[in-house]
């Protein structure tokens, strides 16, 4: 199972030894008395133990049946007990485990964990991709992947290393740069992070054939703070801080002085292109800090409010009857509930109860089903609300904002991938300001179009599916369409993802996603750039 599994550079997994037992982790078996098994590869990287985990949770829960019918006849032909999988933390490691129980009245008869070691020093490190990619830029450094690839294995880890080394020397020269020491895969900077180094040539290669040969004088990343000559660039727009999202800025000149704004992203790389959508908004939906919030009536947000309550306490009574530690549940305010929730809930258990499907089906998610009534009455045909909300992700009026000519701002999409013992890079997605400035202009500006549809109940693939709160759901999400356009021909411009993103004690966060349907946001830019191509870029 392991050697199947074993990965790109970080995530080798040495040859498991069947033989190899004993009492601690230097030993790839241990035995813990009469009822406890513990297995524990060793790989590579100490910060990859985590995925390590998760793929073998994968490859169990498809294969649990095949794994009782093999152990049960050796260990008790006569075992009833409650098979249960979960990944949790467990004494043997500081990350988390897969544990496997034959669970009883009290404890376990059966365990089985499923762990990792690894074998270089971990911490979590940052994500060096927005620093690597200024690096690259810096440099007019582009990177013949093609070169490369066609080198022996060791030559060609060589070769890459050497990049990145040269790359980790001109960092310094990035003003206010971070992620520096994302740069390598542990903290001895002996393996390169080459799947980020993908992504960033990916963006790097483009953008210095655009800016041709141009005289770069400097390069800042704002993650940190914008630095005194470019806080100018930095607006706000309303409730929202940090208007123009430029993870990079570079100052250069041609025959005068310019600055281009990067919003960064990053996709996956597949044989076909690029893996999926990335997202392009990621803030919280309600709440003291919600979008939404701030933009409906104070009954519209009592009413979430209620709803939001009275399911946590029908999902608490159904887990642990009318107490939760010695308090009742129907006395405890939101703060309390959702703590207790977020304790008592985990994986395929936290599915169910936020789908209402179970142990849960008599506690639908009216939460859910309240945000969503809420949301579709308020903006549904709402042309103002669109235009509002498309702005904040597109940024197709910063040119309002800043008033600046000599400012550019730009969406851009790293592709690429270490995968089969090579670089695997596609050539970045660029949203342009300028098309997409006239993209929205001609949207908002055709009176023809009256149509401003959001349209629940379809996925980003453009299927339609369940919502949360609905009957058969198969996420514990909300989806949604947003179209623009003449009524029968409108336009799906962007789709978008209500969900808790991790902990229930926070609010679940908007995520919105571009389009990939054929009458979509990427078809009326293309359209449209291919109008423009003409006009200078600069």
């Amino acid at each position: 199972m392991y050697s199947s599994i074993s990965g790109a550079v970080g995530k080798e997994i040495n040859p498991f030894d069947t033989n190899s037992i004993g009492k601690d982790t230097s030993f790839d078996i241990i035995v813990k008395g009469k009822k406890e098994l513990i297995f524990v590869p060793k790989i590579k990287n100490k910060n990859e133990r985590a995925w390590l985990v998760q793929k073998v949770a994968a490859h169990i829960d498809s294969h649990l049946d095949d794994l009782k019918e093999n152990i049960v006849p050796f260990y008790d032909e006569e075992l009833e007990a409650t098979w249960t999988t979960n990944i949790k933390k467990h004494s043997i490691s500081s990350a988390e485990s897969y544990v496997v129980e034959a669970a009883v009245k009290k404890g376990f008869d059966l365990r089985i964990v499923f762990s990792a070691k690894g074998l270089t020093s971990g911490g979590k490190l940052p994500d060096p991709h927005e620093l690597m990619t200024a690096c690259l830029i810096l440099k007019k450094k582009k990177i013949d992947i093609n070169t490369i690839n066609a080198l022996p294995t060791e030559k060609k880890l060589k070769k890459i290393k050497d990049i990145v080394d040269g790359l980790y020397g001109v960092a310094g020269d990035i003003v206010g740069g971070s992620g520096l020491p994302g740069f390598y895969l542990e903290k001895e900077r002996v393996n390169p992070d080459i799947v980020n180094l993908a992504k960033a040539i990916s963006v790097s290669n483009t953008i210095i054939d655009k800016l041709n040969g141009a005289k770069i004088h400097t390069i800042w990343q704002t993650g940190k703070q914008w630095a005194q000559e470019i806080r100018k660039f930095d607006v706000s727009k309303d409730d929202i801080k940090h208007y123009n999202s430029s993870d990079i800025v570079i100052k250069f000149e041609t025959t005068a002085v310019h600055y281009w704004g990067i919003s960064l992203k990053k996709a996956g790389w597949v044989p076909s292109g690029q893996a999926d959508e990335p997202t392009l908004l990621n803030k919280p939906m309600y709440g003291a800090k919600g979008f939404i919030s701030k933009r409906i009536s104070s009954t519209d947000n009592s009413k979430i409010d209620k709803a939001k309550k009275k399911f946590f306490c029908g999902a608490m009574k159904i887990k642990h009857g009318e107490c939760y530690k010695k308090k009742k549940i129907a006395t405890m305010n939101i703060k309390e509930l959702l703590k207790g929730a977020e304790v008592s809930f985990a994986d395929k258990d936290k599915a169910d109860m936020l789908r209402g499907q179970g142990e849960y089906k008599s506690n639908p998610n009216i939460y859910f089903k309240a945000m969503n009534d809420v949301f579709l009455s308020n903006f549904d045909g709402d042309r103002e609300f669109f235009e509002d909300f498309l702005d904040t992700v597109f940024k197709f009026k910063m040119g309002t904002y800043l008033k600046d000519a000599v400012f550019h701002f730009t969406l851009i999409t790293g592709v690429g991938d270490w995968k089969g013992g090579d670089i695997k890079v596609t050539e970045m997605t660029e949203i342009w300001h300028k098309t997409t400035t006239e993209v929205f202009r001609e949207l908002f500006g055709d009176e023809d179009n009256t149509t401003f549809r959001l349209v629940p109940g379809f996925n980003k693939k453009g299927n339609p599916v369940k919502q949360a709160y609905q009957e058969g759901a198969t996420a514990a999400k909300l989806f949604y369409d947003m179209r623009i356009g003449r009524p029968g021909g409108e336009h799906t411009l962007v789709n978008l993802e209500v969900r808790y993103k991790g902990a229930l004690t926070a609010e679940p966060q908007f995520q919105v996603f571009i389009s990939m349907a054929k009458n979509g946001f990427k078809a009326l830019y293309k359209k449209t750039a291919a109008k423009l191509s003409n006009q200078p870029r600069w």
